[in-house]
């Protein structure tokens, strides 16, 4: 795995991404003639296809969609997760202690990001796991999230595959005992409520505990001001953990090991076996060859309306303009004169079809999940049952092996797919404004509500 940038170099890549959103935000609202004046050639020359040899690194997107979306479980005793497990090697555990998040809920990828800040309290304070359940999203009223209602309860094998993360986390963190979601209660267990938003100056959104500021230390004080002990080896103690998102920073820390950890952690939270197979009907497309189609993530859903994000028209215009610039660049680089085909990420039909007639004046054709399985009557049957983060996690996947993203801020959703689109594992900015080194060739826009808290912490 390459290695990512330090806390200073992430600090500049910030800077340069702030800067550059502001002035794109004007000059899409220009329209496509103002915007192409201003805006100089994109430089992702490296986003085609190419021959690897047989010992050549294919970049983290590759492997990231590789180990989540198609290989079969591994009986290897290779180590998935290397940078996790020499992060575990480093600490000091704690056998009869176990770490449990009570309230994981929310939309999909702030659940994933729940999940990853679950497993590394975990490991910063050294104590076993017990996989999280997690609350159902409810399909039709999206910003209903069924917070703590038994009735959506959902295991966390119901989506994700608990073998592989058992397996592999295991294999990193031998210290851990990693228990399934639905393991009996632990018996003659205490049972402490632990709040990270108590730590003095936490904010929410933002990152919190680091190296110089550790989850351990603050577990550390707040249960012995309730006057427990947490390196009993005769009673085991279960901390009750409800506030997970966005807790943990894994910039602050200059030796890069805490963001390499931290992405690597990604790997271990795969889709199931099902959800697997119907991304790999997608992406035996035709149409859906990678590299060869413009991704976009468009963001109008009802609980999208009057929010944080704009309007339908205004997305689409946006979007539109700036497929515009990287069709001319990916034409030039095929040589010979097609447009990419364009496919969009939504979970409102009305909205796509809109995309669609507007894209089709400027000579686009728009791909969606529908349309590109046809006549797969099995597999469209299949997707019909799914609920709406599950098929977005269909989307995702789609994203990932596209030439271009298209995104936006104040979405998990589309920032994580940026995220995992770069070498680095994070959004190293704009690739309209900045040398995209880390090959992550996507564009995120702004919303006019300024919301993009997820930069540090996904």
């Amino acid at each position: 795995m390459k290695l990512v940038p330090t806390t200073k170099q992430i600090s500049i890549f910030s800077t340069v991404t702030v800067l550059g959103f502001g002035s794109l935000a004007i000059w899409l609202l220009l329209g496509n003639g103002s915007y192409n004046g201003f805006l100089r050639p994109p430089t992702f020359t490296g986003a085609l296809e190419k021959h690897l040899g047989e010992n050549e690194d294919p970049g983290w997107r590759d492997r990231y969609y590789r180990e989540v979306f198609t290989e079969p479980n591994r009986t290897t005793d290779t180590i998935l997760t290397p940078n996790l497990a020499e992060l575990c090697q480093a600490i000091t555990w704690r056998p009869n202690l176990y770490l449990n998040c009570t309230r994981v809920s929310a939309g999909l990828f702030n659940q994933v990001n729940e999940i990853k800040n679950c497993i590394r309290m975990a490991i910063d304070t050294g104590a076993n796991l017990i996989l999280p359940s997690s609350s159902e999203r409810d399909s039709e009223r999206l910003n209903n999230f069924h917070t703590g209602d038994i009735a959506w309860k959902r295991q966390f094998r119901q989506r994700w595959d608990e073998e592989h993360i058992m397996s592999h986390l295991g294999k990193a963190c031998p210290q851990m005992k990693v228990l399934p979601s639905d393991e009996p209660p632990i018996s003659n267990a205490t049972h402490i409520l632990v709040d990270p938003k108590g730590s003095p100056g936490f904010k929410e959104y933002l990152g919190h505990f680091d190296g110089t500021r550790t989850f351990r230390d603050y577990v550390d004080k707040t249960s012995s001001e309730k006057g427990a002990t947490l390196n009993s080896t005769i009673s085991p103690v279960v901390l009750e953990i409800e506030w997970t998102l966005l807790v943990i920073n894994p910039e602050n820390d200059p030796t890069g090991l805490d963001w390499r950890a931290w992405t690597e952690i990604s790997l271990l939270i795969r889709p199931t076996e099902s959800h697997r197979r119907l991304v790999q009907k997608l992406s035996e497309a035709e149409s859906l060859r990678k590299d060869s189609y413009i991704g976009v993530h468009l963001r109008v859903e009802h609980d999208a309306v009057g929010k944080w994000w704009d309007d339908l028209e205004l997305q689409v215009s946006k979007n539109l303009n700036s497929i515009d610039v990287v069709a001319k660049r990916f034409r030039e680089q095929r040589g010979d004169g097609k447009n990419p085909f364009i496919y969009v990420a939504c979970g409102d039909k009305k909205g796509i079809e809109r995309f669609r007639e507007l894209a089709a004046l400027r000579g686009y054709i728009v791909l969606d999940k529908w349309g590109v399985l046809g006549n797969d009557t099995e597999s469209l049957g299949e997707i019909d049952k799914l609920s709406f983060d599950e098929r977005g996690l269909l989307d995702y996947a789609v994203l990932l092996n596209g030439y271009f993203f298209l995104g936006t801020l104040g979405s998990s959703f589309s920032y994580t797919v940026a995220n995992m689109r770069s070498d680095r594992g994070r959004f190293p900015g704009t690739s309209f404004v900045v040398d995209d080194m880390a090959k992550s060739f996507s564009h995120l826009f702004m919303p006019p509500s300024g919301r993009a808290h997820f930069a540090c912490c996904l």
